[in-house]
């Protein structure tokens, strides 16, 4: 059973705790091993906000000292970025909500500065999309791919489908470059 607490709202997701304070130096705690499952109920519960706002929201994943995963609370960005202080040791992953949908973006697929930060701090990263996508940035593969496709996680109901055109399962760095030239 999953927990999660945003303020004083408490939702059952199933198969990972999570708790969420309203403190922004709280953790969101995870009860699971599995960082795709926990990056996706950290997505997915900042999505509705992330949405509606039309900005990013972005943190970090990182474990804790008993092996525990767990996420900084978000950080409020802007329309099209959202800046991070520098990653510790203790960091696995970032995590970033595209906002609402935009026809001034291809905010359906993870943009270059995403792929190139996390590539550059050594780290994975996780990406959200307005048409319910979660992306991860593979830091090992040097890849970039999804991990569930249109309509996993919540979705802003005014996505436009066929403004992103074809999107592909997967991207490395040359090809994603080439989709934004």
């Amino acid at each position: 059973m999953t927990l999660i607490k945003i303020g004083t709202v408490v939702a059952i997701i199933g198969g990972v705790t999570l708790v969420s304070c309203t403190e922004e130096t709280q953790p969101i705690i995870a009860n699971t091993g599995e960082v795709d499952q926990f990056a996706k109920s950290v997505l997915d519960a900042l999505q509705p906000q992330s949405i509606a706002q039309g900005r990013e929201y972005c943190g970090y994943i990182f474990e804790m000292d008993d092996g525990t995963l767990a996420a900084t609370a978000a950080l409020r960005g802007g329309e099209s970025f959202c800046d991070l202080p520098e990653a510790d040791n203790s960091v696995i992953a970032s995590y970033h909500t595209h906002g609402g949908f935009s026809e001034d973006y291809d905010n359906e697929v993870p943009s270059v500065d995403d792929v190139e930060g996390d590539f550059d701090a050594g780290i994975d990263g996780y990406i959200s999309t307005p048409g319910g996508r979660i992306w991860l940035v593979d830091y090992s593969d040097q890849i970039a791919r999804q991990i569930c496709s249109e309509l996993c996680v919540t979705s802003d109901p005014n996505n436009d489908a066929d403004d992103a055109g074809f999107v592909p399962q997967s991207f490395t760095l040359p090809e994603l470059r080439d989709r934004f030239d």
